[in-house]
């Protein structure tokens, strides 16, 4: 497919990987590179997707990216050690730019429908390496989950770490510190740590001046 350079390597010839590719995606400057198997990918298209890159090493990881009408621009996806990780990606999803990295066991990241990511962006569902208590000689830093509900704008520089939930309806300002579930709805969320700082909100796509001036009608 023009603009996508797919790449697989190290693929059980009983265990073959399954790659989905909608025929009306567009892709600019783009690619997927796979190494083991049983791992599945389904893309569905976007307006436009631009540097998106997707590496997978290990077996039965997922990633599912859901029909768009946004532009989808500089995302990464690395899961590169463990097994069994997934992605999913609802419809209606746009960036300019997210890079996700999940690298420890069985992680899942969920992103809801209608959601609108800046640049800049990183999403963590785990640290990568291990924390020991010493009195119990274990590793306390465990990988979790990340969930980020339907239509939520999350601004320029935001930090998502593992455990972490963003409500529906939800505006994450720009470089906050995201580190744990949130569960109400219509908020916004900011600093570092993030924690909530308004409530009773919804946003729009719209400039603010643009959004009002549908109010200002003689």
């Amino acid at each position: 497919m023009e603009g996508l350079q797919l790449i697989v390597k190290n693929e059980h010839p009983d265990m073959k990987n399954v790659i989905n590719i909608h025929s009306d995606s567009v892709f600019v400057q783009s690619q997927i590179s796979i190494s083991g198997s049983k791992n599945v990918i389904n893309i569905e298209p976007a307006l436009n997707f631009h540097k998106l890159f997707i590496e997978l090493r290990g077996n039965n990881k997922k990633v599912t990216i859901k029909k768009s009408k946004k532009n989808i621009n500089g995302l990464q996806i690395k899961s590169i050690r463990g097994n069994s990780q997934t992605i999913f990606i609802d419809n209606d999803f746009g960036c300019g730019g997210v890079n996700i990295q999940m690298n420890d066991g069985d992680e899942h990241l969920h992103i809801g429908r209608d959601c609108l990511f800046s640049w800049d962006i990183k999403i963590r569902t785990s640290d990568g390496h291990s924390i020991i208590d010493l009195e119990t000689n274990r590793a306390f830093n465990t990988p979790k989950d990340v969930k980020i509900g339907n239509h939520c704008w999350i601004c320029e520089g935001v930090n998502i770490m593992k455990g972490s939930e963003i409500p529906d309806n939800s505006v994450v300002g720009a470089f906050a510190l995201v580190t744990k579930k949130f569960e109400t709805q219509n908020v916004v969320i900011a600093g570092f740590p993030a924690k909530i700082v308004r409530n009773n909100v919804n946003w729009d796509r719209r400039r603010a001046t643009e959004y009002n001036d549908q109010f200002n009608i003689s």
